[in-house]
């Protein structure tokens, strides 16, 4: 069932009343007609069922049938700080660092970032936020993450101190495994003894293609960041995103 985001100004009584683009994805794209079901979801996730009434040029019209919280979104508040790639390649991470959990997302500028935005941030900050919005509708999250300010690296490391850990993802890191440090964060049992995680507020950065220049890797670690070591291949940007998003909400999620 097709699922849509709406503000909760647009929700009124036992009525709902979808505007903007959503209007042309449901008449053209999904070509839906009255009588047909759809859910929508707010800000403080909730979920409802909805049913379409009414078809208006600018607006549709839905009748709320029932509603419930949902409890979908991740315990963990995890921030992906990710430097700019080239391409297509940001629109990929944003979609799928929404997909899997991710609370906020940063684009970061650093030593070896090739993409040169400065000129259209805010176009680039739109059109990254709307695939959150997609994505978040898509996965059946009922939150969606907030794209923030573009940031210098030198910048972001002055952050460190919001977050509970911050995580460096480095080829150059030799000791510390990214496994064992974040199953360290697991702590206490429960009755079945599955580890049960604390509650963590977690900035996950990743680099570049090229990656970090030692010295921003150095001013890093001074100012708390850990570094540690994906594995012994090295891997494309995108690739080390998934794949240190994924073995995070493995390890800490219920």
């Amino acid at each position: 069932m097709a699922r849509f985001f709406i503000p909760t100004e647009q929700i009124f009584g036992n009525q709902v009343k979808i505007i903007g683009s959503d209007v042309n994805h449901v008449k053209n794209v999904l070509r839906l007609k009255v009588g047909d079901k759809i859910e929508i979801f707010d800000s403080f996730q909730k979920v409802y069922l909805c049913e379409i009434a009414q078809f208006n040029q600018a607006f549709i019209r839905g009748i709320i049938l029932s509603e419930a919280k949902e409890e979908t979104e991740p315990k963990i508040d995890l921030t992906l700080a990710q430097c700019l790639l080239k391409g297509k390649k940001m629109d990929f991470i944003v979609q799928k660092a929404t997909e899997l959990g991710a609370n906020s997302i940063i684009p970061v500028i650093s030593e070896r970032s090739i993409p040169k935005i400065e000129d259209k941030v805010e176009q680039k900050i739109s059109h990254w936020q709307k695939i959150c919005k997609e994505a978040a509708e898509q996965s059946g999250r009922t939150k969606i993450p907030e794209v923030r300010s573009l940031i210098h690296f030198k910048d972001l490391i002055k952050t460190a101190e919001n977050y509970t850990l911050v995580l460096l993802p480095w080829e150059g890191e030799k000791e510390k495994s990214f496994k064992n440090v974040v199953a360290d964060l697991c702590v206490g049992q429960n009755q079945g003894g599955q580890r049960r995680p604390p509650l963590q507020n977690i900035l996950l950065v990743i680099g570049p293609e090229g990656g970090f220049s030692l010295s921003e890797v150095e001013a890093a670690k001074a100012r708390g960041f850990k570094t540690v070591s994906l594995g012994k291949r090295i891997l494309r940007a995108e690739t080390a995103t998934l794949a240190a998003l994924s073995n995070i909400f493995y390890e800490l999620e219920d």
